[in-house]
């Protein structure tokens, strides 16, 4: 376990002590590299995240897949579980659970509505703090993303990252969900 918080630690401030300018050129090669690919061309679904400090910033994926009519949706955290849920726009979004910004479902008096799991077309674009070459990704350690897609693991899972967050192998856990495909701005990688 101190391992693993040990490497969290690690990439996080390698992450961190990205300048601003960085973060934005590294974070468009990334979106040019996911606009691009078959992976986003066919998905009819794409469930994203809003960028928290470095994280890679996506945003421009979410806009390109509204103008192309794809059905977007944002994950947000109800105590240990995460639900994803449909949203038009970024203006749907509030400032949630860690600072992060969350849908704000219909029944807490927002319009996002949660997403149909039956959909087999979606393309989930996963942030994380590291990942390996070997499609396992590193987390904040609360397991909200391995949980979710434990049982769902028929859709394509695009873990997000600069290639300062790749590691050669991460130590996993019976729970972490391994992912499909790893992005960064260096081209997409298939860990199949």
């Amino acid at each position: 376990m101190i391992q693993k918080q040990e490497i969290r630690k690690f990439y996080k401030q390698l992450r961190n002590d990205m300048e601003r300018e960085q973060v934005a050129s590294l974070s468009s090669e990334i979106c040019r590299h996911i606009l691009e690919s078959p992976l986003f061309q066919t998905a009819e679904y794409i469930y994203a995240y809003y960028p928290l400090g470095n994280e890679a910033d996506i945003r421009p994926v979410a806009e390109e897949a509204w103008k192309r009519g794809k059905q977007v949706a944002f994950p947000k955290v109800f105590g240990d579980e995460m639900c994803y849920f449909e949203v038009g726009d970024f203006s749907q979004l509030v400032e949630g659970t860690f600072g992060v910004m969350e849908p704000l479902p219909v029944n807490d008096g927002g319009t996002a509505r949660p997403v149909d799991w039956r959909r087999l077309d979606t393309l989930v674009l996963t942030p994380g703090v590291a990942f390996d070459r070997h499609g396992n990704r590193m987390g904040f350690g609360k397991g909200y993303y391995d949980r979710h897609f434990a049982e769902r693991n028929r859709y394509i899972m695009l873990g997000v990252a600069y290639e300062l967050q790749v590691s050669k192998e991460l130590p996993t856990g019976e729970f972490d969900v391994a992912l499909s495909y790893i992005v960064t701005e260096n081209g997409i990688f298939d860990m199949k």
